[in-house]
């Protein structure tokens, strides 16, 4: 008799695989003496994963993957020989805490990305940014706490979501750099040669810069964000990656266009800053209502899938 299907197809055989497989790394790991970060183990994991969609999924194809990473044993040790040659660099050179304050110098990946802005399982609102120094916000984490997901509501999260919607949410960041960029030209010739880019508490202006460097910083700041969703897209990861990818740059690009807004207000005089607070708001808002509408779209259509699934095997009796 074949093994059930998982939600998304894949034989649960080949999800046994994978467990029994990480379940062995970690027997090999203590065995070592050496302990692997969570981190480290959730983005093996999501590697796999990423594996197996351009697989039939069945046992065979996840035992194949799994080959590929070698033996459990000789995994962990290559962990334990890489802490024992520079503990510094396994566990603090590349992350760690600096005054209490996290930082992570490795390159950064979509699949750390992804998972720094929405996971749901994780109860933490403030994580490790996913590069560089500081926290950034689990929006997963909020949507549980605002009742407005569940940690579970997603088998794999968007992974149920329409190809064409998953899609569609780069729409969202390219819309608010072509906003920016008609922004940009229509003030260029009515703003100054020196242009004011930072402001105090109270809203009067601080800091001046020349308009060429304000307004490409501002681009740079919409753009490369944006560049790097889209290369995402192009390489056709999955959803998760896709989804979380359009969030972050939604977030950079609303941001980016309340700051040229701000400085386009105060150069024509204009008082306060309102501007700023609204792409500020945009930074944290948007990328929130993005991720969660999504996840949502795709907790419903598991559930269609399910029921239907369920409807199927009924009549099949």
């Amino acid at each position: 008799m074949n093994d059930p299907a998982r939600g998304d197809g894949r034989p649960r055989d080949a999800d046994a695989a994978v467990d029994a497989y990480f379940a062995q790394l970690s027997t090999a790991a203590e065995a070592a003496g050496t302990e692997i970060g969570a981190e480290e183990l959730r983005e093996l994991r999501a590697h796999i994963e990423d594996r197996l969609r351009s697989t039939h999924g069945t046992a065979a194809d996840a035992t194949a993957v799994l080959a590929e990473l070698g033996a459990p044993e000789a995994l962990a040790r290559a962990f334990a020989a890489a802490e024992a040659e520079d503990p510094a660099s396994a566990h603090l050179s590349t992350t760690g805490r600096v005054l209490g304050m996290p930082y992570d110098v490795r390159p950064p990946t979509a699949d750390r990305v992804a998972l720094r802005v929405w996971n749901p399982t994780d109860p933490r609102i403030l994580v490790p940014k996913a590069f560089g120094m500081g926290w950034t916000i689990n929006f997963g984490a909020v949507a549980v706490k605002a009742h407005l997901v569940r940690p579970d509501d997603e088998d794999d999260a968007f992974a149920a979501v329409p190809e064409g919607v998953v899609t569609a949410t780069l729409a969202a960041p390219v819309a608010v750099v072509v906003a920016f960029g008609v922004l940009a030209a229509t003030s260029w010739s009515r703003l100054p040669a020196t242009v004011p880019v930072h402001w105090n508490a109270a809203g009067h202006v601080d800091g001046y810069s020349s308009r060429g460097a304000a307004v490409l910083g501002l681009a740079l700041l919409a753009v490369v964000p944006l560049l790097a969703a889209t290369w995402v897209h192009a390489r056709r990861r999955r959803a998760f990656n896709r989804v979380a990818a359009s969030a972050v740059s939604l977030g950079f690009t609303v941001m980016s266009l309340g700051f040229l807004a701000q400085t386009v207000v105060s150069t024509h005089g204009g008082t306060g800053m309102w501007a700023t607070w609204i792409g500020i708001g945009g930074l944290v808002i948007l990328p929130f209502l993005l991720l969660v509408a999504t996840s949502r779209l795709g907790s419903a259509a598991e559930r269609r899938r399910d029921l239907a699934t369920t409807s199927s095997k009924g009549r099949a009796r």
